[in-house]
């Protein structure tokens, strides 16, 4: 998932299917720790977006208490 692309309800599906693909125990134990490489992947993006809307929230209450 690029960044120019991605999505972050996206993101909490995907993570959702690799916990689910985790939990059950039926997946090798490369295939574990791929896909726990990509879960800690979209957590970092995702968290990066949270980040993003949060300042663009600050931002616009500082300029609606500005007024």
């Amino acid at each position: 998932m690029s960044k120019d692309n991605f999505n972050f309800e996206e993101a909490l599906k995907e993570l959702e299917n690799i916990v689910s693909a985790l939990e059950t125990g039926k997946v090798s134990l490369e295939e574990s720790l791929a896909l726990y490489e990509k879960g800690i992947k979209l957590v970092k993006e995702a968290n990066d977006l949270l980040n993003e809307a949060k300042s663009k929230l600050t931002n616009v209450s500082e300029i609606l208490t500005d007024e």
